[in-house]
Parts: structure tokens; sequence; C-alpha cells
């Protein structure tokens, strides 16, 4: 069979499956390009010299919240900010077994990429590197199809949770080879061939950042690969050198082989490749328990199945076509993390300095919470559409500080970093006692309670990433005065933001002491949740740097980046109370004042809806009874933020929390304050939303969302719950215990 005939048979596959009459698949309405170039807003005037531009995220072919997904590379390395996968570069140099953390400007780790070519072709991916013709329709979240005209071959991708599988089609194929990258910036890792097994092997040492530098993490990135075909030569190679006598390569830089193979009559030969955490010898199993056998279209059919049953758990109707692909490719971003790194028989690294292996037992381990994000939305839409996986993170997190002896406050690479500010790991845990969950409580009280109260006598950990930036100084005034540097940190100075991120978390773990009965630790963590007060100067206006003797500093733009603020400017922050807007009206000079303040910043488009910190001010017209504008705006960001294209993001994804914000605001409801238990109503875009709940932790079947009239502006006058009149609050006990929602103009 040569290349044309592949070519119109896997076309005409294409065009029986439009034609079939039944209902679309949702993972038709994945647009999995959706944030892969640069996004619809430019924020350098905000946040100069960085990537806040991009949407980050890579068309990942995956499982949800696998532990390797598999990506289309464009670009070399494991390098801060340098996502795998840039759409409109028009290269391919591989596909990447990856663990980028999607959206994000951290760093890969553990990462492997394979290249099929044929001919004369180099191994060096800068050389070999295809023309690279890419489309929406030839992704989804379960399948990739890619033509590589200079190799003549067709590649195939699906994957399973920790494992990948190609189908490779060539058209009479001159010495058909994959090449075999080790994405190790380090030069650290090894390749080696096994003839008795046939198998290629493999190990990236993972390193974390740590003030910009790798460091190691303590774990690898192992892979196990399986062919059904015969292996007719192997050749290691570092950089430009070759090793052609050698069957293993170690710690060299820019290292992999050529695998030449030697494929069947129909020149199709399939791939399977195991990852683990742990070892070779889990990657191998994990390989064994998820894909057995050859059958690449059964494997495709059950990660279809799996997306389909994910994807399901919210239905929409009415809406514009291309709402709707914005609305499942949300979804789809949400759940991409956090990661799986626990294997099938539940082992998974030890977390921080713990090196030894430990075992899951009646849960799955995670990591790559990325927390300063994703507890504002993408978490808190977890616990509704994922449940049981949910549950297994907030394990996962106390686990984590068992091991480590502290709750991390945002961990990454199964590390403990000093990354980001706040203590959000704690918000998120918090919000799922809240809400009921079956986690360790009093465990879970213990850590995230230590992180509020105590300081790591070790320097040298509180650097590393244990407990909280500047606690010291929080608990003596009440604020972190400019006089401390917070050098301790990843991100110095930024003590405003601090301050008002922890008078946050200090509000959500007072509602957790008082759920649990520690009253005496409600009352103070209730006290200190109005620290925001204490960075909110009445001269400006606005949120300010404050010095130990009391005074504000005169270094101050409202509307321009200052040390003392954290991506972003004091307006930004300024509206950063979540937990008690009533109180930031009050110091606003009442609800007129506070009205006219959040419409000019509206109007006046200071908001940036690109970076977190701003995502809940939409919603903050509802506390001063102006639900029209909260519909009117978030309307206006659902429009012209986010589009059905490959720059389709306003900014950094963020392991989904972009994302998330669309999947709560065009259904019509929004986290402005986990940890409450509530949700602000904005409207729905759709005419009919139905949540469907897992009847394993819920009592309620559906939770519907409706509207009685399409409208153009977006704006509805009235909403009842159950038939009866409601606020502009939705609860969480109402959600899940299923029921109906109507608007109504």
């Amino acid at each position: 069979m040569n290349l044309k005939q592949i070519c119109i048979l896997f076309l005409i596959g294409i065009a029986f499956s439009c034609n079939t009459p039944v209902e679309k698949p949702l993972l038709s309405h994945v647009n999995t390009l959706i944030g892969t170039a640069t996004g619809t807003k430019d924020p350098t005037s905000l946040q100069p010299g960085n990537m806040e531009s991009f949407g980050q995220t890579t068309p990942a072919i995956t499982a949800p919240f696998a532990m390797t997904q598999w990506t289309p590379q464009t670009t070399l390395g494991e390098h801060k900010c340098n996502a795998p996968f840039y759409f409109g570069q028009g290269i391919l140099n591989g596909f990447r077994a990856t663990h980028w953390t999607s959206g994000s400007c951290v760093k890969d780790y553990g990462s492997f990429t394979l290249m099929p070519i044929s001919g004369e072709a180099s191994h060096l991916p800068q050389i070999r590197r295809a023309t690279l013709l890419i489309d929406s329709e030839s992704l989804t979240p379960a399948y990739g199809a890619f033509h590589l005209m200079e190799y003549e071959v067709i590649a195939e991708i699906t994957a399973t949770k920790r494992s990948g599988m190609f189908r490779l089609s060539w058209a009479n194929p001159t010495n058909p080879a994959i090449v075999f990258d080790i994405n190790n910036n380090e030069g650290k890792g090894f390749i080696s061939y096994d003839p008795e097994r046939k198998e290629i092997v493999a190990e990236n040492p993972v390193s974390r950042l740590y003030n910009g530098n790798g460091q190691s993490a303590g774990f690898s990135g192992y892979m196990v690969v399986k062919f059904d075909c015969e292996i007719s030569g192997f050749t290691p190679y570092s950089d430009y050198q070759l090793f052609s006598d050698s069957t293993q390569l170690f710690d060299m830089p820019r290292m992999g082989a050529k695998v030449s193979l030697s494929p069947p009559e129909n020149n199709i030969v399939h791939i399977k490749i195991g990852t683990s955490f742990t070892s070779l010898e889990n990657a191998r199993e994990n390989l064994e328990a998820e894909i057995p056998g050859w059958d690449f279209y059964a494997v495709k059919s059950n990660l279809e199945s799996t997306w389909e049953k994910l994807l399901g758990t919210i239905r929409v109707e009415g809406g514009t076509p291309e709402q709707t692909k914005e609305f499942y490719t949300a979804i789809y971003h949400s759940c991409l993390h956090p990661r799986l790194y626990s294997d099938v028989d539940g082992s998974y690294p030890g977390f921080g300095d713990d090196s030894s292996i430990h075992v899951a037992e009646g849960f799955d381990y995670y990591c790559d919470f990325s927390a300063w994000d994703t507890y504002r939305a993408q978490m808190p839409l977890l616990s509704i559409i994922a449940p049981k996986e949910y549950q297994d993170m907030m394990t996962s997190l106390v686990k984590k500080a068992d091991q480590g002896g502290w709750l991390p406050t945002f961990p990454m690479w199964n590390s403990y970093t000093s990354a980001m500010i706040g203590d959000h790991a704690g918000a998120i845990l918090g919000d799922a006692i809240m809400k009921g969950f079956e986690i360790d409580n009093e465990s879970a009280w213990k850590y995230i309670r230590q992180n509020a109260f105590e300081i790591p006598a070790d320097f040298d950990a509180y650097t590393d990433g244990k407990g909280r930036r500047g606690l010291r100084t929080y608990l003596e005034y009440g604020y972190i005065p400019l006089e401390d540097e917070v050098l301790e940190a990843f991100h110095t100075h930024e003590q405003v933001s601090r301050t008002l991120e922890y008078s946050y978390n200090d509000w959500v773990l007072s509602q957790v002491a008082s759920k649990l009965g520690h009253e005496s630790d409600a009352e103070e963590l209730t006290f200190r949740a109005q620290n925001y007060r204490n960075v909110f100067d009445p001269d400006k206006g606005w949120v300010c740097g404050r010095f130990t003797d009391g005074t504000f500093t005169d270094e101050f733009e409202a509307d321009k980046p200052m040390y003392y603020i954290t991506e972003g400017t004091p307006k930004h922050y300024t509206w950063y109370v979540p937990h008690d807007p009533t109180g930031l009206m009050e110091l606003m000079g009442g609800k007129d004042n506070y009205l006219a303040r959040l419409q000019h910043f509206i109007d006046n488009k200071e908001y940036w809806h690109g970076n977190e910190p701003s995502h809940h001010i939409p919603y903050m017209f509802n506390f001063a009874g102006r639900w029209d504008l909260t519909q009117k705006t978030v309307k206006n960001i659902l429009d012209t933020e986010y589009q059905d294209n490959a720059g389709g993001l306003p900014g950094n994804d963020d392991a989904g929390q972009l994302s998330a914000w669309y999947v709560f605001s065009s259904m019509g409801f929004y986290p402005v304050a986990p940890g409450s238990n509530e949700y602000q109503l904005s409207s729905p875009v759709f005419s009919k939303v139905t949540l469907k709940l897992d009847k394993k932790y819920y009592d309620g079947k559906n939770f519907v969302l409706e509207t009685n009239a399409t409208s153009d502006t977006g704006i509805f006058s009235k909403v009842k719950l159950n038939g009866k009149d409601s606020g502009t609050v939705l609860k969480h006990e109402d959600l899940v215990k299923g029921g109906k929602l109507s608007f109504m103009k």
C-alpha cells in the first residue's frame, strides 16, 4: 500500500464518520489547538519581558489527569517557560512523552521524544525536522494523525493514563527508523537496547526549578518501548557523536538513539511505550497492564469513551458552535492536572527529600497542583465533575505533608517550591473539608494550621519552600512591611500581595477551624482575615506598600507594576478581598464609591483577565446589588477574551485555571471565595446546562440551569431555584442536591 492509498483511506474514514446520522461525539467539540499560540491580549505593559501573552498549552493526546501526555514537538529541551509545542512554527522535530504543566511558565521534566524517519535522515532534531501541517480536525484528546511528508509516513497516536501507542504507516520506506531523544538539559540519564526483550529503555532524571536553576527532584522519568517488528540496528548518540558498537549510553549531553526497523510487508509498525516515575520495571508493568496487546484502535476507542464520559458530566444546549467548542475545550484543559504519579500497583516516589518508594493504598497519588492558580476555579470545578479524582488529590496533599513534614504551598515536580505567593494548598484542602469530602480532616488541619502559625527553624528548609513566606513579620505587624524583602522566596518582595492573600487564606482556615471545633484558632484566624485592611492606604484609595512604622510608601502608581505587588498593579490587587467585599466597600467609602471605582476599572480596560488575581473581580458587582453589571462584564469577557483558534486564550492557562473560569462563567456561576460553599451568579450563555452528578458522592442526580429566553445582551432580571425566587448566590449544597436554576428576563 502506497502513501497515496493510505491518505485516501484515512480521509474516507473521516468523511464516513462525518456523514453518520448520529449525535456528534463531545470530543468533536474539543479544539486541542486552543491556547498554543500568542493569545487574545498583550499584557506586556503590565508584566513586561515574559510569556504571559501565550496560552502555553499543547495539543496533548492524553487520558484525563494522566501521568504522561503525548504531543507533537516544535521546541527542544526542558527549559523554563518553553512549551513543547507552539502553533504556527511549521516544523515538527518529534513527538514528546511530556510532563509539561499545561499553560504554565515552569519547565518540562522527565520527558522523551521520538521521531519516525527514513532514508539518510540525520538523528539531530534541529536537522531531521519535518514540515508540520496541522489543523484541529486531525486532533482530539484521544487521537492524533500527522503526515510527515519528508519521510513518507503517517504517524497516529493514542494513549492511556501511563502509556502511549503509535501506529506508523510508511509508503515504500528506505531505511525506516525511530530516533529517541532524552530531553535532559544537564546531560543526565541513559538509553539502552535489550535484544532479548526487543525493548528500548531509558531514564531522564528530573530537575526542578529553584531560583531559576535546575536542582535534583530525587526521581526520574522512565520509559520502556516495545515494537511489533524486528529491530535491525541500535545506534546511540551524543549530539553529533555516534556510538555504533554500543547498546547503551549514560550521562552524555543531548543523547539518544537511532533505532533501525525491519517493518512487515504492509510497512505498518506499532510502537507502545510505558512510563513511570519509580522504575523501569514499573514502566514495563504499567504498559503491560494498560496496553497488553497491539490493537491500536481498541486503545483509541477506550480513551475516546473515557473522555466522552468526563465531558458528558456537563451537557449544554443552545449557544453558538464556537461557544460549544470553547466550552468543551475548556473542560479538556481543566482536566489535565493535577498529574497522576502512582503506578498501576500504587507505587510513587516520596515527596520532597523522602527518597523512598511509597504505595498508595485505596487512592491514586497526584502532583503538579499549580495551587496559586488552580485554587480559584479549576480545583472547585473538579470537585463537581471529577469527585473521585478530586478526593484522591486531597489525600495526596496530606500524604505530601506526612512525608515532608510541611504542607507544600505550590507542589510541583513532587517537591516543595518557593514559587508564587500565598498558602493556597491549604485553601484547596480547606474548600474540600468545607464541602464534606472524606479525607483525614485532623491531619489536614494539623498541616494547614502549621503553615499559618509556625516558621521552619532551619532557614534552608524555609528557602526550600516549607511554610509561608514572610510569616514572621505578617504575624508581628498584621501585614508584611517593606523592610521584609522576603528573601526566602522565589519571588522576593511582593509584600502587599502576600498580605492580601494570607488574609484570604486565614479566612478559609477560620471556616475550617470552626467546622472542626477548634474555636480558639477560629477566633484568631477570623481576626487575621481582616489584615487586608492594613495595606489599604485611605489617602491613595488603593492598597500600597507599608513600612514597619505604619507609614505608606510614596513609591506608588495605581495602574503600574510595583515591586510590592505580584504580577499586576495596586488597582488589580485592591480588589483581592474575595472573602469580605462588604469590608472593602466600607474602606472605599460606601457602596456608591465602590461601584463607581469598579465600573471605571472595567470600563477603562484596567481589568487583566490573562492573570489569575483578577478572575473574581467581574463578580464583585453582585455584592453591591448590581447583578446586571456582573452579567454584562462576564459576557464581554467570554466574547472577547476567548476564541476558537490557536490564539484563543488571553494568557497562560496555568494548569487549566483560565479554562475553568470559562466553564463556570459560561454556565452562569463562579466560586468567588472557595471555602465559602457559595457561588456568585452571572448568567448562562447556553439556553440549558445539565450537570450530571456522581451518585457515589452526591445525593442529587442532575442540576439544571436554564433560561426562558435568549438574550443578546446576556442580561436577566430574575432567577428562581426550584421554582422559588432566589438571589444571586447559589449554595454548593443546593447544587449537589440536584434541582433547577431558572434565569428569566
